[in-house]
């Protein structure tokens, strides 16, 4: 079995805090990082190793051997020049991958400039996906995967619960491919369904298409 990654959060803030939660239940080696002291007792049961110190410091990076971790997230993206200085520092110490959170995409740009090999944008993305849960009320969750494309998680309308897969023709009336069905319950994973099953009003249709043009149709389902 291939060891965990080692990761170290630089920044307890909200986004911090979680990310560092979930990575270390995730099975990674984390250390957090905060100068406030508070912060750091607070998170101290949910991570490998957490510690006081200003990340900003080259000096305490060092102490931390900051150098042999895998990944460094760096989740001070309110404060840009700090968030800069920090990415300097990293790319001293030749690490692999320096992952940055960002407000927005002129701070992204900033700190891709000076050695950030990923950035994120939480806020962005959280309202994005907010937009798209909305726009598409019968949707559950999605993947996006670049170019516009979706693959969308959807309870099925009233118009096709009673329908087989064959007489739903979702490709040719509306560009939409069903990947998999999923039922309530179902402990098993989706699996691509075959033309006779009908569906359920407790399926979960797992369906893939574009954005612009495609998964609005959903909506005239």
């Amino acid at each position: 079995m291939q060891e965990p990654e080692r990761v170290a959060v630089l920044g307890l803030g909200d986004f911090g805090y979680h990310l560092a939660c979930e990575l270390y239940q995730l099975g990674h080696e984390v250390l957090a990082v905060d100068s406030n002291q508070d912060k750091v007792q607070q998170i101290l049961p949910y991570v490998t190793k957490a510690a006081v110190a200003d990340a900003s410091d080259q000096a305490a990076l060092q102490e931390l051997d900051i150098a042999a971790f895998d990944l460094v997230a760096v989740c001070m993206g309110e404060r840009l020049e700090t968030a800069v200085l920090l990415v300097h520092h990293l790319r001293q110490c030749k690490l692999p991958r320096i992952l940055v959170k960002v407000t927005n995409e002129e701070q992204a740009e900033i700190v891709k400039l000076v050695g950030a090999t990923e950035v994120i944008h939480p806020e962005q993305g959280s309202a994005r996906k907010a937009a798209l849960l909305i726009h598409h009320p019968r949707a559950v969750d999605y993947l996006e995967l670049g170019g516009g494309h979706l693959i969308v998680a959807v309870r099925p309308p009233a118009s096709v619960v009673g329908k087989t897969v064959g007489t739903m023709a979702l490709q040719e009336r509306y560009g939409v491919a069903l990947l998999g069905l999923w039922r309530a319950g179902q402990q098993d994973l989706p699996s691509p369904p075959a033309p006779e099953r009908t569906i359920a009003e407790t399926d979960i249709l797992i369906l893939a298409g574009h954005i612009d043009r495609r998964l609005r149709a959903l909506r005239r389902m």
